[in-house]
């Protein structure tokens, strides 16, 4: 006689005990998959291609934005059309004189001091002609307001001076109302993003002592 088995109140029948329905996890198949999965990893590491830079390590108070950074924001224009493009086109003109724009196409970043079409109508009387006309005299003048190397504005409060291309020291300083100077010109534009470089409106121009 087969003894009668009473359910328990609340118990689940075992037949619903198994799910409906099991999701088995599937594992990577084989050494290949395996290959796989290492190799799209390596290529989200290092798509980017170069070096990787650590925070902190070799700063020399440039900022870190690279001109290969800017081209990838949109600001793939060279120095000299940005500097054209913002009203500073007296010194654009002069730069392309002289062929110095050829010069700031090539490598950088650079940081140029760009002076106002008024700075430059408020030079001596003649000093601006004499200059066009000698292209070595005007040459220097200009390299004078170039730097290599990109410094924002954030930057150039924490240096004292830079060397210009024309191999000049340039003094800077930070006054007390937040503004930068570079010798006896104001930065009145900051950080005028160019594709290679970064530029500074300033409203005098910069003469170096020997001319």
């Amino acid at each position: 006689m087969e003894e009668e088995v009473t359910p328990i109140e609340g118990a689940t029948p075992a037949e619903d005990a198994t799910p409906a329905s099991v999701e088995e996890v599937a594992e990577p198949d084989g050494e290949g998959a395996v290959e796989e999965l290492i190799s799209d990893e390596e290529e989200v590491s290092f798509a980017g291609g170069g070096e990787v830079t650590i925070p902190g390590e070799g700063e020399t108070g440039q900022d870190n934005e690279t001109s290969a950074e800017n081209q990838e924001q949109g600001n793939d224009q060279t120095i000299v059309q940005v500097a054209e493009g913002s009203g500073y086109a007296t010194f654009a003109s002069l730069v392309r004189d002289t062929g110095l724009e050829e010069t700031l196409k090539q490598g950088g970043p650079y940081t140029v001091f760009a002076p106002t079409d008024i700075a430059f109508e408020s030079l001596p009387e003649g000093m601006l002609d004499e200059l066009s006309n000698d292209r070595e005299k005007l040459n220097r003048v200009l390299t004078y307001h170039v730097t290599s190397g990109e410094y924002r504005a954030s930057g150039l409060k924490n240096v004292n001076s830079l060397t210009s291309l024309e191999t000049g020291e340039l003094a800077v300083n930070a006054t007390t109302d937040e503004k930068v100077t570079i010798e006896s010109a104001t930065v009145i534009e900051p950080d005028i993003i160019a594709g290679n470089g970064v530029i500074h409106g300033i409203d005098r121009v910069l003469i170096p002592s020997e001319i």
